[in-house]
C-alpha cells in the first residue's frame, strides 16, 4: 500500500462543505466509532487514515473560516503526516478529562507513556512509535500522534478476513496504568482496509 497523500484537490470548498456538513459529520461520527478504542473513561486511541484526517482538516477550515490557499496548504502539510504510510497503522492517543486538576494529575502520572503502548497481533508485539517523546519534563501531553510499524506477518493476519477469530489487542503497560483491550470485529475490519 502506498501512502494516501492529501492533495488540495481533495479539500472541498468551504461554501460547498457547509451545505453538506451536517450529513458528513453524522457519517464521520459513525465511521470513527469503529476506529476509536477506549482504555478507560479518560484515555482513548483513534486509528487515523485519509478519511479521518480529511475530516479534521475540513472541520478546522470550517471552524476557523479559512479560505486562504497558503493557510490551507499549511494545514494539509501539517496533518498529512497523520495519514498512515505503507505497512503502518496511524493513531492519535487522547488523555482527556473535564476536570483540570484531575487532568494535570493524570498527565503527571502517565509521564513516559510513549514507551508503554503496544499493538499485539497474534502474540507478536509491535511497539508504538510516538511522534514526540516528553522525557525531559515531569508530565506528558494530552494528545499524542503515533504509528505502529507493522510486520508482513501482522499485516497478513489482520487482512485475512476472519476478524471474529482474530487475536489483536492494544496493551498499555505503564507502571500507573496496566490495561489490555482486545480489538473488536468492526475495528479490525476497518484497519484491514487501511493495510490492504
Amino acid at each position: 500500500m502506498t501512502a494516501a497523500l492529501i492533495r488540495k484537490s481533495d479539500i472541498v470548498a468551504l461554501p460547498t462543505y457547509r451545505q453538506g456538513r451536517d450529513e458528513y459529520v453524522k457519517k464521520m461520527i459513525q465511521y470513527k466509532k469503529a476506529r476509536r478504542v477506549r482504555f478507560n473513561n479518560d484515555i482513548s486511541i483513534l486509528f487515523e487514515n485519509k478519511n479521518t484526517v480529511m475530516f479534521q482538516i475540513q472541520e478546522l477550515l470550517h471552524n476557523e473560516d479559512l479560505t486562504d490557499p497558503k493557510e490551507i496548504d499549511e494545514y494539509i502539510e501539517i496533518y498529512s503526516g497523520m495519514v498512515p504510510g505503507a505497512g503502518e497503522l496511524s493513531a492519535t492517543l487522547f488523555i482527556e478529562t473535564d476536570e483540570q486538576t484531575a487532568l494535570t494529575e493524570l498527565l503527571t502520572k502517565l509521564k513516559g507513556i510513549e514507551h508503554h503502548l503496544f499493538l499485539v497481533v497474534n502474540g507478536e508485539q509491535i511497539q508504538a512509535k510516538f511522534e514526540e517523546e516528553h522525557d525531559d519534563r515531569e508530565f506528558t501531553t494530552s494528545v499524542h500522534y503515533l504509528k505502529f510499524p507493522m510486520t508482513e506477518t501482522a499485516i497478513a493476519y489482520i487482512t485475512n478476513g476472519s476478524y471474529e477469530h482474530e487475536d489483536v489487542k492494544l496493551v498499555l503497560d505503564h507502571p500507573h496504568m496496566n490495561v489490555t483491550i482486545p480489538l473488536g470485529y468492526d475495528t479490525l475490519e476497518s484497519l484491514a482496509k487501511d493495510l490492504a
